[in-house]
């Protein structure tokens, strides 16, 4: 019987000491990407020139279910963009909005990007 506890126990031993050595030479677990929920996640990503034409397209895509969303309510747009602007400019313009309003950091995304909007792009 003591043979077998005794044998049992440098089993559990060896064991643990190679699970210390394998837990050990594990990488560590890379960083968790930025979300773009949140607008410093978006900021961030978009601060990177080859996220650029991403991050124009997160926010066409933004704008045009804002505007879906005013046709089917019945109402008027909530902002509307100069003639002949194109999305780089509108994400341009949006950075530079959340760049000075740093506080707004921590929403979402989505509704950083609404005000960065109705500020820039007023409907007249």
């Amino acid at each position: 019987m003591k043979k077998i506890i005794l044998a049992s126990c440098a089993l559990a031993l060896a064991l643990s000491l190679g699970l210390g050595h394998a837990l050990a030479q594990t990488p560590p677990a890379p960083p968790a990407a930025a979300s773009i929920d949140q607008a410093d996640g978006f900021f961030g990503l978009c601060q990177r020139e080859e996220n650029i034409n991403a991050c124009a397209m997160y926010l066409a895509g933004y704008s045009n279910g804002v505007l879906v969303q005013t046709l089917i309510d019945k109402q008027r747009p909530r902002f509307c963009l100069p003639q002949g602007f194109t999305r780089r400019d509108q994400l341009r313009v949006v950075l530079t909005y959340m760049k000075g309003h740093l506080e707004q950091m921590l929403e979402p995304t989505g509704a950083v990007l609404y005000k960065a909007q109705l500020a820039a792009f007023p409907c007249k």
